[in-house]
């Protein structure tokens, strides 16, 4: 006993993370945004005020996308930037970078661009599949399913964490067909949760999020929207599940501390407590 304090003496040195459950807020809604509003603002409050979209870093509250503040002119059919939300300039700074193994992103259209509504450009038989949370648009990555999402101090290149993200989901039929991934800053897999499924058959809305709130900090997340990705030959029906996204919250990003490098005071009491364990070791080896 007296060694495993010891050792828990050197652990604390380094400094240490408790890590506790997620929590976690989620909701399968029908295709009225007031099913899941509740869970929404919840979320919402739990990480604070809203900011300003402004390339500044502040200490607290989160940041938001609702899509609608993008033009026609990076809206469908046109290809849309991962990294637009986070220009250096107002009102586009958010801290947030999205990638894809595809060939990029798509915003779907206005409903007065003529283009079609709910990436209907792609797939005629989506208009009427997908449904928004905060009309009109809708987000998704174009030739896969898969959307990874990094956070930086609003406005720049220097990575950055959040405690918490959510997003709504639109048209999650199945419970084991959408997830989100959280990774730590070490690029460890900090949870895994599934989006909850809609209440109707179509233009449902679903929402998840997770708070960290043992100190634990999202670096990027790996989102899983449906089996499929969005195209002229994809389909609902036949085993296939097709979603797409709407709102994204998360924590206002916050630098990445440095690691954190003992001292040569903290070196010499480590190396102590070291010696006094093999000592102990020994000893306990001697008398056996």
């Amino acid at each position: 006993m007296k060694n495993i304090t010891k050792i828990a003496l050197i652990t604390s040195l380094f400094g240490s993370t408790v890590n506790a459950a997620p929590v976690v807020f989620a909701q399968g809604g029908d295709d009225t945004a007031a099913s899941i509003q509740a869970v929404v603002d919840d979320f919402r409050n739990t990480l604070g005020d809203l900011n300003a979209p402004e390339p500044v870093s502040l200490s607290n509250g989160r940041r938001q996308i609702d899509w609608d503040a993008a033009p026609d002119g990076v809206s469908a059919p046109n290809p849309f930037a991962g990294d637009f939300f986070n220009f250096n300039a107002f009102p586009r700074a958010r801290g947030i970078v999205f990638n894809t193994a595809g060939t990029g992103f798509q915003l779907s259209a206005t409903n007065a661009s003529g283009v079609g509504i709910n990436f209907a450009n792609i797939n005629p038989s989506y208009a009427t599949e997908f449904g928004t949370f905060s009309a009109e648009r809708l987000f998704t990555a174009i030739d896969s399913n898969i959307v990874e999402a990094r956070f930086f101090l609003p406005g720049t290149n220097i990575p950055a964490t959040v405690s918490g993200l959510g997003v709504v989901f639109t048209d999650v039929d199945t419970a084991t067909s959408t997830q989100i991934e959280f990774y730590g800053t070490n690029n460890q897999l900090l949870t895994t949760q599934m989006v909850p499924a809609g209440t109707v058959s179509s233009q449902s809305l679903s929402f998840l999020g997770v708070y960290f709130d043992a100190g634990e900090q999202i670096a990027r997340v790996r989102i899983t929207s449906g089996d499929a990705n969005l195209s002229a030959a994809n389909t609902e029906g036949g085993g296939i599940d097709l979603v797409a996204m709407d709102d994204f919250i998360f924590g206002e990003p916050q630098g990445i501390p440095p690691t954190q490098v003992p001292t040569l005071s903290q070196w010499a009491m480590i190396l102590l407590l070291i010696s006094l364990v093999f000592l102990g070791m020994y000893r306990l080896n001697q008398r056996t």
